[in-house]
């Protein structure tokens, strides 16, 4: 049976619409939303409709709604304000990135948002700064897993990852080539142990060298490393190093009283 149109329902702009051909539902929509901002239907300083209209439109859930404005976020192109909307900042891509982070949730969507390819995987001694980093001994065997991190596979690179998984999870390493989302929801998955508790340190450090030439290649160029540590009810699962360049680069947190 068709669907009712509610009444007095504003009509949808005259943009482009999603397309029904192949590709992620949420990046069909935030194509056609991006052609919308970029052609003045969503001028500058004004708002883009809200999850419940765009649901409406694209026939989808706010997830996917919500996938397709975070990308958009993430391009400098929109700013959601609690309260007041989504509200549109550039008719373009702007070239600084931006990471906003809330939840594991929105981690496993920025994971599904970019493409990783593995560089090398390798098991290794620990050296003292790394093991104070991992809460473990110097000399202990992990396995080390570097990856690069582009918005699309091809495109310019976000960031350089260094991942640790402790000697008794190495087995899922040549998994993790051909793994889908967030390496640790992948060994959670495989091991059964669920993620209870994840840390987050940001530091800034000068640009490593072997990655220099990859992310900014200038003299006294400054990395932001964003440490992230994943721990089950056995202990620690993974604990990864992410360096970003800090000239491109900016964190964004939102933090809500309770009630």
């Amino acid at each position: 049976m068709p669907a009712k149109r509610e009444s007095g329902r504003r009509p949808a702009p005259s943009g482009p619409r999603a397309s029904t051909g192949a590709g992620p539902r949420y990046r069909q929509i935030l194509e056609a939303l991006r052609a919308r901002i970029e052609r003045g239907i969503y001028p500058v300083g004004g708002h883009v409709p809200t999850e419940s209209a765009l649901c409406r439109e694209f026939g989808v859930s706010r997830y996917t709604v919500r996938a397709a404005l975070a990308n958009l976020v993430e391009h400098g192109m929109v700013e959601r304000r609690p309260g007041l909307g989504t509200i549109v900042l550039a008719p373009q891509s702007q070239r600084a990135y931006q990471q906003s982070i809330r939840s594991l949730a929105d981690l496993f969507q920025f994971a599904l948002d970019t493409h990783v390819a593995i560089r090398a995987s390798t098991l290794v001694e620990l050296d003292a700064a790394t093991a104070a980093v991992l809460g473990a001994e110097p000399g202990e065997r992990w396995l080390q897993v570097d990856s690069v991190r582009r918005t699309a596979s091809g495109g310019p690179p976000i960031c350089c990852t260094s991942s640790f998984l402790p000697d008794r999870l190495a087995w899922i390493g040549p998994e993790l080539q051909d793994c889908v989302g967030p390496f640790y929801a992948h060994i959670e998955a495989r091991t059964g142990e669920p993620i209870v508790r994840a840390t987050q340190e940001i530091r800034a450090e000068p640009m490593p060298a072997l990655l220099r030439p990859l992310l900014d290649d200038r003299d006294g160029a400054i990395a932001l490393c964003l440490i992230r540590h994943y721990f089950s009810a056995a202990g620690s699962v993974i604990c990864s190093f992410n360096w970003h360049p800090a000239a491109t680069f900016s964190y964004r947190m939102e933090i809500e009283r309770k009630r």
